[in-house]
């Protein structure tokens, strides 16, 4: 019974922190009050009060437990054995790709962004709860393929900025410009994806192209 609660408590909270998402992305932070939070997951202000002591922790929950089903796909990419070291780079890419960009959660970047300075609690929950584990994440991934002989040596710090850098500023472009009828045009995701992903494996497999180690 016990295991019962806990698991409909887990499904209610994710369902919440889904549909704060949604309200968050639609009426930013500072325009999104706890009265509206709590009509839209048709429940009592105290009830939402219970799982959450405030906005700042819904707003922390959203990004950091909105991540977590990718954060699981990382991790199985890395542990499997099914997979070439470079597809499991592909793969990886595609995961990146789609929680940073095309999934809801990661469209809260530029919200972050907002409220970091004022609420550091955030920044760092996020910082600490997945974009450190994220990068983790993906070192083990690049450093097996070293280990295996796939991968030539990299300088990994430089190799990590690479590999996240391009993805965090497409993604903060496309939400800057999301109002332009040509957004796909002017910033295709899929194209800019392969080339991405088409560019790092170059680094990780070609002596001219890969990252001086210091």
């Amino acid at each position: 019974m016990a295991d019962v609660k806990k698991t409909n408590a887990a499904s209610r909270r994710g369902e919440i922190t889904e549909t704060a998402t949604a309200l968050f992305l639609e009426k930013g932070f500072a325009g999104t009050s706890m009265s509206d939070l709590a009509q839209a997951c048709g429940i009592r202000k105290a009830s939402l009060y219970h799982h959450f002591p405030g906005k700042e922790d819904l707003f922390i929950a959203c990004v950091t437990e909105g991540y977590s089903g990718a954060m699981d796909e990382i991790a199985q990419i890395y542990a499997t054995d099914a997979m070439e070291d470079t597809d499991k780079v592909r793969a990886t890419f595609d995961c990146l790709y789609h929680s940073t960009i095309e999934a809801p959660v990661g469209r809260l970047s530029p919200l972050i962004a907002e409220v970091s300075r004022s609420m550091p609690n955030v920044a760092r929950s996020f910082h600490n709860n997945y974009i450190e584990l994220q990068r983790d994440m993906v070192e083990k991934i690049i450093l097996a393929g070293v280990e295996n002989g796939a991968f030539l040596p990299q300088d990994i710090d430089v190799l990590l900025h690479l590999i996240f850098g391009p993805i965090v500023t497409l993604s903060l472009s496309r939400e800057m410009f999301a109002t332009f009828d040509d957004i796909d045009e002017r910033y295709p995701v899929q194209s800019l994806k392969d080339g991405h992903v088409d560019t790092i494996l170059r680094i990780l497999t070609e002596p001219a192209f890969a990252t001086a180690q210091g």
